[in-house]
């Protein structure tokens, strides 16, 4: 009888994880987690992205940028782009890692899921 009941829990269990992984890897989620950080957020959810296997796209930044008598960057951004398949968000990070990052940026694929930006808003993001 115990051994049904630790089975049954551990199933409701991983029905749990798996409920909140799918949900938490939408746009508003991560629109919010910006937004909650101090980030100046852009949601773009195109048809003209879609025919192109792009789900969605979360632009964030923070901070500012001076130039005056040198240049001061007190910046964090971060983009955040679903793809329909993961071997396209495979081949976007080759392609930009081919291209070269500029320097103190990083990128992160999840699944179908890359983060591209500083790596405080990448970590923001995720």
């Amino acid at each position: 009888m115990s051994k049904k009941v630790i089975a049954l829990v551990a199933i409701v269990a991983l029905i749990a994880i798996v409920a909140v992984c799918l949900t938490a890897c939408n746009a508003e989620s991560i629109e919010k987690k910006l937004d909650k950080a101090g980030y100046t957020v852009q949601v773009f959810d195109s048809e003209e992205d879609k025919e192109e296997g792009i789900e969605w796209v979360v632009r964030g930044s923070k901070g500012e940028v001076s130039i005056g008598g040198g240049v001061d960057v007190d910046y964090d951004y971060v983009t955040v782009t679903k793809f329909a398949k993961t071997e396209d968000a495979k081949k976007a990070v080759e392609e930009a890692e081919e291209w070269g990052l500029d320097e103190g940026m990083t990128i992160k694929r999840i699944g179908k899921i890359v983060y591209v930006g500083t790596e405080q808003g990448v970590k923001d993001a995720m």
